[in-house]
């Protein structure tokens, strides 16, 4: 079976019954801080989370581990600065917005946000950071976000795999990518309401920017 199909297989699973812990959804600025990981034991599921090879059949049970963090903390403080993920205008080609000011959000690894040139208050995109003890319960966290979401959509080529589901952004239905690489998943919003492509397409050029 192929890493694509088998990523698949997986969400599928994860659709049907995730057991993550609850996680936010909610609109940009309003929601909790990042994850403690889990302290339970992981088995290590072959060719997932950073293992390298391919998944012959999903694993027989999803881990329950935080989900990641898909939008800033309440009050989280921003700073104006350059995102070291993705330049403003590298954001704004994949995106298809135009990107005035960046932030830089004050988290632990820190996170961005873009606003609209015309705009200052609009943001058109996002990225956080959430981090786990091991790749494994990293991947786990990425595969168990899309649960409850159907119209889910992979990508076993973005680090060690992604999935990107619709989201809401300042009050408005958009799509975000969801993304493994090693113990930290990163979580890319836009503002762009479809496709997901857009969402993949900024996930893929930040991807190897995360260590």
């Amino acid at each position: 079976m192929s890493r694509l199909a088998a990523l698949a297989a997986i969400v599928l699973t994860a659709l049907a019954g995730c057991s993550s812990g609850a996680g936010s959804t909610g609109a940009s600025g309003s929601t909790a801080a990042s994850p403690t990981p889990s302290s339970a034991p992981t088995s290590q599921p072959t060719g997932l989370g950073g293992a390298g090879g391919e998944q012959s059949s999903p694993p027989s049970t999803i881990h329950s581990t935080p989900r990641p963090s898909l939008s800033t903390a309440s009050g989280l403080k921003e700073i104006d600065g350059s995102c070291p993920y993705i330049s403003a205008a590298d954001f704004a080609d994949l995106e298809g917005s135009r990107v005035g000011r960046v932030t830089l959000l004050q988290s632990r690894p820190v996170g961005c946000r873009f606003y609209f040139s015309y705009d200052d208050s609009a943001v058109v995109g996002e990225i956080t950071i959430a981090r786990f003890r091991t790749a494994t319960e990293a991947y786990n966290a990425m595969v168990g976000s899309a649960g409850g979401h159907p119209e889910v959509q992979s990508d076993a080529g973005i680090g060690d795999g992604a999935v990107a589901f619709r989201t809401v952004l300042q009050g408005n239905r958009t799509w975000q990518c969801v993304f493994a690489r090693g113990t930290s998943v990163v979580t890319v919003r836009t503002r762009q309401p479809y496709p997901a492509l857009n969402a993949f397409s900024l996930a893929r050029a930040i991807a190897p920017k995360i260590k």
